[in-house]
């Protein structure tokens, strides 16, 4: 019913005022709320990944993995702090030397994780092209704004590639490490750390198509302290277990501590000596079903027992001395390589090479040579 007389009239108009007002108010603590949660959340996962930066320069010796990991933690957390508008305004010309080292965290992080899952991990020069990539694309569009856009796509594709190949060794490693710690690690990596390049993409994706949202920015600054949290436990509860000593060229055994183990190892050295390790495709947990053991006995017992950390290492270094006996026997001298590569359980040549090439420090075909040779 409209409102004609004046005192009708007065209430009606003073209570949609007093309702534009009061919504109005709640709208401006919504966002002074999601606001202040930004600046905790983004302040907090600066904090922490500061702290994983100082625990992970402070492991001696330095190697790559503490470096890379350093790196990674150090570009996050510059991220998470100076992403917001009102401190990269405030940063001026500093802003820029620490958005490239922000930008870089994924590939940090790329290479750490290579370097963690690989105990005899060595940098080469094509391990810089995606870095390279990265900061050439954040430098172009500093001369040349009207790239922005390409950049920020080409960024994002970046991004997305390195985290389906650290998702892919991720998965291999579940499959192969012996190292207790480092496989609770890797259940870290596969769930929470691809998070941080997921909330950097969506960044990229909002600033690229100019979309707005109060709660964008929050529940960002929420994965990314979430994310730093528990990797920051992670590396805080099992980093001398992460980063070993170098590893010998030699797996060193800390040896069985009981009868039980004395007794599994004696099985396992059997199974080994009748060939187990010749089956294509070999994995720990088919091993473990014809001892009749559980998977998570035999991999503590390869690794305390004998030393190894990874499975597929103890396979090749039974497979590589096959291998040396049969290219060291006369009577195989005109058998090809490939087909002993073939019979020793490898899907192609190349890999059977390259761990030949690794254990020995020669070709198959050198080494046949050299040692028929002195026959």
């Amino acid at each position: 019913m409209p409102c004609r007389e004046p005192r009708i009239m007065f209430g009606c108009f003073f209570s949609r005022t007093l309702g534009t007002t009061i919504f109005r108010r709640m709208e401006e603590q919504a966002v002074s709320l999601a606001l202040l949660a930004d600046f905790v959340l983004r302040g907090g996962a600066g904090g922490v990944t500061l702290l994983m930066t100082g625990l992970l320069l402070a492991i001696r010796p330095i190697r790559e993995t503490a470096v890379f990991g350093a790196l990674f933690s150090l570009g996050a957390g510059i991220y998470a702090v100076a992403s917001l508008p009102p401190i990269y305004a405030a940063l001026g010309p500093a802003a820029i030397p620490l958005k490239l080292v922000a930008m870089l965290s994924p590939a940090f992080f790329w290479l750490f994780i290579m370097a963690l899952f690989d105990d005899e991990f060595a940098f080469r020069p094509w391990m810089a092209g995606p870095p390279a990539a990265i900061a050439v694309l954040f430098l172009v569009c500093l001369p040349l704004p009207a790239l922005e856009q390409a950049s920020k796509l080409g960024h994002v594709a970046i991004v997305l590639a390195l985290m389906v190949h650290i998702l892919r060794m991720t998965h291999r490693n579940l499959r192969d490490d012996l190292v207790a710690a480092r496989r609770q690690f890797t259940g870290i990596v596969a769930f929470l750390v691809p998070l941080v390049c997921l909330a950097i993409g969506v960044i990229e994706i909002y600033e690229l198509f100019d979309l707005r949202s109060m709660l964008a920015s929050p529940a960002i600054a929420l994965v990314l302290f979430v994310v730093s949290v528990a990797f920051g436990f992670g590396i805080a509860g099992i980093r001398k277990s992460l980063f070993p000593e170098p590893v010998a060229l030699a797996p060193q055994p800390n040896g069985a501590n009981t009868a039980a183990d004395r007794f599994d190892l004696a099985r396992l050295e059997k199974l080994m000596a009748d060939g187990v390790y010749l089956n294509p495709g070999l994995t720990i947990g088919e091993l473990a079903n014809r001892m009749n053991i559980p998977e998570h006995r035999l991999r503590r017992l390869i690794n305390k027992g004998l030393g190894y950390r990874n499975f597929a290492a103890f396979i090749n270094d039974h497979r590589i001395e096959e291998a040396k006996r049969r290219l060291s026997a006369p009577e195989t001298a005109h058998e090809q390589i490939t087909s002993i590569a073939f019979d020793l359980g490898y899907s192609s040549l190349a890999p059977f090479n390259r761990a030949f090439r690794e254990r020995i420090g020669m070709s198959p075909s050198q080494f046949r040579e050299k040692t028929l040779q002195t026959a």
